[in-house]
């Protein structure tokens, strides 16, 4: 199912991007919350991250973000600080059973609605990481515009 009225609205949100293989995605992933920690944020979440390229042999470039409760703080080299983060006119679908392998086919419904409503792509496929230890969930994103508002 796709929701064709979504969006993305946080505040102080820390990102960074990655280049890496994608089986290395868990020990990144790791390695940015560790960092946003060590800088002395407080994770209000949800996590979220960017899937910025067209895998190829395997290699992914991504930028994860992550909401803070903090209105001001020192991030590390290569990291940034996001006093607001917000996407409007936004597709959507969400996965909660089998998300390695309904990845693409969510990717594919949202790309055929995109078509299929005269909508042109703006942004990455942006993932959000929601739920908790009993049901997780992920809500995969589309940026669009209407056609007619890009003449």
């Amino acid at each position: 199912m796709i929701n064709p009225s979504d969006y993305m609205r946080y505040s102080n949100v820390i990102s960074r991007k990655y280049n890496f293989h994608y089986q290395e995605f868990n020990e990144k992933l790791q390695h940015f919350i560790e960092a946003c920690v060590q800088c002395g944020a407080s994770i209000k979440g949800p996590l979220f991250y960017s899937l910025n390229n067209v895998p190829k042999n395997k290699w992914v470039a991504v930028e994860f973000f992550i909401p803070v409760k903090e209105d001001i703080i020192d991030v590390k080299r290569g990291m940034y600080f996001h006093s607001y983060f917000s996407i409007e006119g936004m597709v959507s679908t969400c996965l909660h059973h089998n998300y390695r392998e309904d990845t693409e086919k969510a990717y594919a419904m949202l790309l055929h609605a995109t078509e299929q409503n005269d909508l042109q792509q703006v942004t990455p496929f942006f993932h959000v990481i929601s739920g908790d230890e009993t049901l997780q969930y992920t809500f995969i994103k589309l940026g669009v515009v209407g056609l007619k508002e890009q003449s």
